[in-house]
This record gives C-alpha cells, sequence and structure tokens, in this order.
C-alpha cells in the first residue's frame, strides 16, 4: 500500500498569506503564487503526492497551474474552483508566480458536527460526482457570487464578540455549499460521470445499508456480511475513502437518529433506547454522552 505524507490543518494554515482562523476548526485565507508553497515544500518531497487531512476548497482568481488529483492531471487557470477532499491525493505540479486565489480550509470534525451523518443515494451520488470533478471552470459571475459568501464567512470568523459565533459561522459555510452546489448542478453536463470503483460501489452500498438498519443493527459483522466481504475489508474501505471506520460511520449514524428522536417531546428517553435497539436505558445513555459530551436529559435540555 502506499504512504502518503499528510498534511494536518496547522501545516495548511502557514500557506496563507492572511488568514482568519476560528479555534483551529475552520480557516480562511488569500493564497499567493509567489510563496504559495515554501513551507510545504521545505517540510514535504514536492514529488510525492500528499494527503490532506482536512477539505479544502479554492477560488482561483488570477494565474495558473498544474495540479494532480488521484494521479489526474489537471490544467488550472482563473476562474477555477478547487476542491480537494481528505480522501483525495493531491501534488502541485506547476504554479505560475501571478498565482492568486482564495483558500477556505475546514477541518473534518468542523463538517460532521454541521452534517451529520446522511446516507440518502442522492448525497452519496453528489459526494461521487465532486470526488470525480475536484477542479471546474466557472463564468466570473458564479466567481464572483461565491467570493461574496467567502467575505462574508470570513466576517463570522471575525465576529469574536457573536454570541453564536460558531453557529452563525456553521450556517453561512452551509450557505456557501448550497451555492455552490446551485453553481455545480447547473453544469452537470458537462461533468465527468462518476464510474464507481469496486471499492466505491461497496461504499454505497454500505450507506443504503447504514440508511435502512442503522437503528437496530450496530454491529460491522451485520453490513459486512450483507456486502458479502469481511469486517476488516469494510472498514479498511470505509478508512480509506472517507477516513472514518466501519464502526464510526455506524456510531455516527445512530447519533444523528438519537438526536432526531430525541427532539421529539412525546418519547421519552427510555423509549427512544428502545427504539435504538439498545439493551436499556443506562447503555444508551453511557453510548450517547461518550459521543455528544452531553447525557440524553441534557441535549434534549439544550
Amino acid at each position: 500500500m502506499n504512504k502518503f505524507a499528510i498534511i494536518e490543518f496547522s501545516e495548511l494554515n502557514t500557506v496563507l498569506v492572511q488568514r482568519d482562523n476560528f479555534q483551529d476548526q475552520f480557516t480562511i485565507g488569500d493564497l499567493d503564487g509567489s510563496i504559495l508553497c515554501q513551507d510545504l515544500t521545505s517540510q514535504h518531497d514536492n514529488s510525492m503526492p500528499l494527503r490532506l487531512d482536512a477539505l479544502v476548497m479554492v477560488l482561483v482568481l488570477e494565474g495558473s497551474a498544474t495540479l494532480n488529483i488521484d494521479y489526474v492531471s489537471y490544467p488550472i487557470e482563473k476562474n477555477t474552483f478547487i476542491t480537494i477532499m481528505p480522501t483525495h491525493t493531491s501534488q502541485i505540479v506547476k504554479l505560475s508566480n501571478d498565482f492568486k486565489g482564495k483558500m477556505i480550509v475546514v477541518n473534518k470534525s468542523f463538517i460532521e458536527k454541521i452534517n451529520p451523518v446522511n446516507n440518502h443515494a442522492h448525497s452519496v451520488s453528489n459526494y461521487m460526482e465532486v470526488r470525480k470533478n475536484p477542479c471546474n471552470k466557472l463564468e466570473p459571475e458564479e466567481i464572483n457570487k461565491l467570493d461574496s459568501y467567502v467575505e462574508f464567512m470570513r466576517s463570522k470568523v471575525k465576529d469574536r464578540t457573536h454570541f453564536y459565533q460558531k453557529e452563525a459561522l456553521q450556517n453561512s459555510f452551509v450557505g456557501f455549499l448550497l451555492e455552490m452546489g446551485n453553481i455545480l448542478m447547473s453544469k452537470k453536463d458537462h461533468m465527468v460521470k462518476p464510474t464507481l470503483s469496486r471499492k466505491e460501489e461497496l461504499f454505497e452500498q454500505f450507506l443504503q445499508l447504514l440508511f435502512n438498519h442503522c437503528k437496530e443493527q450496530h454491529v460491522v459483522t451485520f453490513y459486512a456480511e450483507k456486502l458479502c466481504i469481511t469486517p476488516q475489508y469494510l472498514s479498511l474501505i470505509l478508512k480509506e475513502l472517507t477516513g472514518k471506520s466501519a464502526n464510526k460511520w455506524i456510531d455516527d449514524a445512530l447519533i444523528v437518529e438519537a438526536k432526531i428522536l430525541l427532539k421529539a417531546p412525546q418519547a421519552t428517553v427510555q423509549q427512544v433506547a428502545d427504539m435504538l435497539h439498545f439493551s436499556d436505558q443506562s447503555t444508551f445513555g453511557k453510548f450517547f454522552k461518550k459521543h455528544v459530551g452531553a447525557s440524553p436529559m441534557e441535549y434534549r435540555k439544550s
């Protein structure tokens, strides 16, 4: 198996000329081609592909570059929107000195908290399409629209006196993703149709099974048997494609269902535990507190 240098969130921040950071989870900054690769190349072999430990999105405003993503070469020019996922391997091949852009760096935990596990087939399809089409040429007005959203998010990062700063930033990021999704949907006919590898097919099938069975089936063995593979291989696939193990996917799906059920006032905590097929309320309470940091009753009151 290939070994990749993992670029951490903090290292990604160093390539930004001017940046605004929220709790080392969310950063917006400006890119300058003359200094973009200095810190990274001083720490990593630039001839080797890298894997990023965060979601990275770039609005290219000036200049040009050549970028390899999952060993496919992409010519980058002005008005290109780039999405590099934690599951991608990437490599900067060439960069012009006049390159200018804006970069959003988002910690994986920040994404998980605002967008809990969504196992609907449509979401899986969209994920695969973006993964297969990481670089998209946009119209100038589309880039300008996204740039406006970036600056709006930046204002939320800077507003440290806001009582609900984190929630305001999360909502502004969701708005940005919706605007980006709307733009990319209009270009769907020109995007590469995602031809799934065998591993990606298994990932998609796993998500469908999880969507249908997560309430009553909490063990990896059930899903692996349905897919006719070993639990170890299933976890290996999920870790490789998403950075999360099978157990983490199952736990996250259960937490999402638990949060939805706990917000229904007519259901007691015991009933929620029963609906999610926990052996008793105490076991459910310990599981919930471990993952959420609050008891089911505390979460309900919040």
